[in-house]
């Protein structure tokens, strides 16, 4: 008589030590020789890291296929119990017709299941009992990690921009910046998902085949509350503060989720707000004016680009390239304007007595102002306070009392209304005091937070004939600013009003080398 075993574990722990598979095996081959059953090695069926709640189990197919091909040569299946075969009543009966259809009967190692009417009926009660265990494991594994995200845990995969770490969910020191980037960026507005897509793509988020992330999975990143430091899932429908580290505030997430739910208006960035650069950037090989497009690749994502598309420009007959990405090109720029700045502390202090003084003297008589204001309406609360007084010690009336508060109280109103017109142009001289000094002494962050229109306005102060850019090697090399070159020599008293006409060269080194 010959016959087959097989054996089954789920656990990695089980895999790997293979006890569990071995005790199984052992005891499986005891009662087949017990029997005068005999079983070859190919006919052993190890099943290893596989759950019994599917009938698609490799080694089970194998060994499905092993009877039907061996017909009328086996005869008997050894498992150690019914639960290794399947732990669900419909799988587990289905497997059984089929081996019973090659004249295979099943024998449990550990269960009585004989074929007479009480083995029968235990099997049948031992076969439901390990899906009734089975289901119960399940809502034990539901509810276990519903209450762990509720108590701000992750019992699920970390999503990119994190990592597990000792079963502690922890920030990703190559990712999370990115995600950050890419959270805060969308939630400004001016991007819409495409872009999204392209610039999470060229930082390195992508699919597992090395593909972009189609929209319906940046959506998901972009409104994951996870990042802001929150759980939820579809376990539960309340939101915890997670025991992780927020990537971005609540804010970030909120804008995002407004914006894709059309709640909050998205200004996508289009014509100068996105090429700021287009009118001064000059081809290094013709010398014309650059254009600005966003061509679109095999993916349809946009790509915005500075080009010269003039034919004798062409890659075709240059043998270099004639574009270069928006991104690249402004880091660049923004490389030129460091090297301009910072200036050191005399220059800074030239700056501001010749530019900023004026706006100063602004400012000291906002202070007066503020000051006057301040005593008036002091005054007017003092008188209030003394016509109530007259009023109490019965010096005046009711009506003469507040007939005065009416006087009062319009004095009182007017002086706050200056006093808050005073104050809002108290921080507006500060705002233009700072915003004058970093323009002088950190030039590429002005530059950054300027409005599209202040952006050209001070490309144009610094290079008025337009700059030459190299789509190899970026900008090069270029005459620094009059203006700062004058500061420079006006504090340089050795140096002859003659010279400060010279120009001073800087030689750079751009993003795009």
């Amino acid at each position: 008589m010959n016959g087959i075993i097989y054996t089954r574990v789920s656990s990695k722990e089980q895999v790997v030590d293979k006890t569990s598979l071995a005790s199984q095996e052992k005891e499986c081959l005891a009662l087949a020789r017990k029997n005068e059953v005999n079983v070859v090695e190919e006919c052993i069926f190890r099943e290893e890291g596989e759950s019994a709640k599917f009938a698609d189990r490799t080694q089970l197919q194998n060994m499905l296929e092993y009877v039907r091909t061996h017909k009328d040569k086996v005869e008997v299946l050894y498992i150690w119990k019914i639960d290794r075969l399947s732990r669900n009543l419909g799988d587990y009966y289905g497997i059984k017709v089929a081996l019973s259809k090659y004249g295979v009967r099943i024998v449990s190692v550990t269960e009585p299941i004989e074929d007479d009417p009480v083995g029968r009926f235990l099997e049948a009660i031992l076969a439901a009992a390990a899906q009734f265990d089975n289901e119960i494991r399940a809502i034990r594994t539901v509810t276990g990690m519903r209450i762990r995200v509720e108590q701000g845990g992750w019992p699920h995969s970390a999503p990119i921009g994190y990592v597990k770490k000792d079963r502690r969910v922890v920030p990703d020191p190559k990712f999370a910046p990115i995600i950050t980037d890419i959270l805060t960026k969308f939630s400004a507005g001016g991007m819409g998902l495409a872009e999204v897509a392209r610039y999470a793509f060229e930082k390195g988020v992508q699919t597992k085949s090395g593909k972009p992330k189609s929209t319906d999975a940046i959506k998901a990143i972009l409104k994951n509350s996870m990042y802001a430091g929150f759980t939820k899932n579809k376990l539960t429908p309340n939101m915890t503060k997670g025991l992780h580290s927020p990537l971005v505030s609540p804010e970030v997430i909120q804008a995002n989720i407004d914006i894709i739910d059309g709640v909050k208006r998205n200004y996508e960035l289009k014509g100068d707000d996105l090429y700021p650069l287009k009118n001064i950037l000059l081809c290094s090989n013709c010398g014309k004016s650059l254009t600005a497009s966003t061509p679109s690749n095999h993916q349809k994502i946009g790509y915005p680009i500075y080009q010269c598309n003039r034919s004798t420009c062409r890659k075709s007959v240059t043998g270099k390239r004639a574009s270069i990405g928006i991104d690249t090109a402004h880091e660049d720029f923004r490389a030129v304007l460091r090297a301009l700045g910072p200036l050191d502390d005399g220059i800074a202090k030239l700056y501001k007595e010749l530019v900023i003084k004026a706006w100063n003297d602004q400012y000291c008589q906002s202070l007066n102002n503020i000051e006057v204001l301040n005593k008036k309406i002091n005054e007017y609360q003092l008188l209030r306070f003394k016509t109530n007084e007259k009023f109490i010690s019965d010096k005046i009336t009711e009506s003469d009392r507040d007939m005065q508060y009416k006087v009062i109280d319009s004095k009182l109103e007017g002086s706050k209304a200056d006093l808050e017109i005073a104050t809002q142009y108290l921080e507006v001289n500060e705002s233009i005091i700072d915003n004058a000094m970093q323009f002088i002494t950190n030039p590429e962050l002005f530059w950054n937070r300027s409005s599209t229109s202040v952006k050209q306005m001070i490309q144009l102060l610094l290079f008025p004939n337009g700059v030459v850019y190299d789509f190899e090697t970026g900008y090069g090399t270029f005459e620094k600013l009059d203006s700062y070159l004058l500061l420079q020599k006006m504090t340089d008293k050795s140096v002859k009003v003659s010279d400060l006409v010279a120009a001073t060269r800087i030689e750079l080194v751009t993003s795009s080398l």
